[in-house]
């Protein structure tokens, strides 16, 4: 029967996967193997968009299932090394006094989406590529109902003052990410960067006056004026800028870093600014080194639900002036790094089991985009000498 409901589900992946290399296996492992994917992508949930109904006509349905936060902690199955979905009843029907409710929580619709998300074998790592049948995956996002085989998807942020005695821990997502399947981080990471945006503006920007969750929690409204608030996403540049003999890269680390880690230099994208124009200040307000804009290129890009919800876009950029001056206090250091020193920073950011006292220098691992840059940066480049 598991077989069969496993077939059926990669079926289904030909019509839903937006991008061919969904599948069930380490986001960390993934992402080093895989140039062009980057941690919370991969989202497999039709969102609905177009036909969401309130909170209250879906949530008693029996397909629903809910990820559960705490100040943004989501809660997880340290045995099992995955996130714990939860029935209706689960939450809202317990023996807990006093009793939580619906309205008592913010809560978010996902979408709708494989019974495997929550039911799979942990044994499922599936790496079958797909392809994308656009008939059907237009008939797909039109479907407004959950099949016999799919779940309804939801995230809530349950109240501090609740006792909910649910099975699994809180715990940062950050730092869960190295345990993480594709399929959890995304979704994981949406829940979290949804919560987190209700979370800062329970009020109106325009007057002030309390607002509400519409439409599944897609958007907010002031009780007032009206005024319709959308979820935000703040972008920033990323750049490893390449210096002029190629075979030197630019980065920089902060104070806060973990030690002897070094990273590509970042900054949010200013209004009236083009994504060169902002890699291009940037670059020059933390490190002075100075860049052509007309050889800023994009690479990828990230969604990243940390500090507000972000979404990270991925560039290179060619030095003119490599000169290094460190014109504010944002970074402790900065300095070109040859490619040599590259190859062991990479070596250690993908070693799970480095040891905790080694001294290597390091950049940041397979699950941030930056690791992406300086990787790619590496392997295409070295390729060719």
């Amino acid at each position: 029967m598991m077989k069969q409901i496993i077939k059926s589900y990669l079926r289904r992946l030909k019509v839903m996967a937006l991008r061919p290399e969904i599948h069930f296996s380490s986001v960390f492992e993934h992402c080093a193997a895989n140039k062009h994917f980057q941690c919370f992508q991969g989202n497999p949930l039709n969102h609905l968009n177009i036909h969401r109904k309130s909170i209250e006509d879906v949530a008693r349905h029996s397909q629903s299932r809910f990820l559960s936060y705490r100040q943004l902690k989501v809660l997880f199955n340290p045995e099992k090394k995955q996130p714990v979905w939860l029935t209706y009843q689960n939450l809202f029907e317990s023996d807990n006094e006093p009793k939580l409710t619906v309205d008592q929580c913010e809560v978010v619709l996902l979408g709708i989406g494989s019974r495997l998300i929550v039911d799979r074998p942990s044994s499922l790592t599936n790496t079958e590529e797909t392809k994308i049948d656009h008939k059907l995956l237009n008939k797909y996002l039109l479907a407004s109902e959950p099949t016999p085989d799919e779940y309804i998807y939801f995230a809530l942020s349950i109240p501090t003052q609740f006792a909910d005695n649910l099975p699994g821990t809180y715990l940062d997502l950050r730092s869960l990410l190295p345990q993480l399947s594709v399929i959890d981080a995304a979704l994981c990471g949406h829940g979290r960067a949804l919560l987190d945006w209700h979370a800062s503006y329970q009020y109106c920007g325009k007057c002030g006056s309390p607002s509400k969750s519409l439409e599944g929690g897609i958007r907010r409204k002031c009780t007032k004026c009206n005024n319709t608030i959308y979820p935000r996403t703040d972008p920033v540049a990323i750049t490893l800028v390449i210096h002029s003999d190629n075979e030197h890269v630019l980065l920089g680390r902060k104070a806060s870093f973990p030690p002897l880690m070094y990273t590509c230099l970042a900054g949010f994208i200013e209004p009236g600014e083009s994504i060169p124009e902002a890699c291009s200040r940037e670059i020059w307000e933390e490190s002075g080194v100075i860049v052509d804009t007309k050889t800023v290129r994009h690479f990828d890009s990230q969604p990243w639900p940390f500090l507000g919800g972000q979404l990270m876009i991925g560039c290179y950029a060619s030095a003119v002036d490599e000169t290094i001056t460190l014109h504010d206090s944002e970074l402790e250091d900065c300095r070109w790094f040859s490619r040599e020193d590259v190859a062991e920073m990479i070596q250690r950011a993908r070693n799970v089991n480095l040891d905790k006292n080694d001294q290597g220098l390091r950049i940041p691992p397979p699950i941030a985009i930056a690791h992406q840059l300086i990787s790619n940066w590496f392997s295409t480049t070295t390729s060719k000498t």
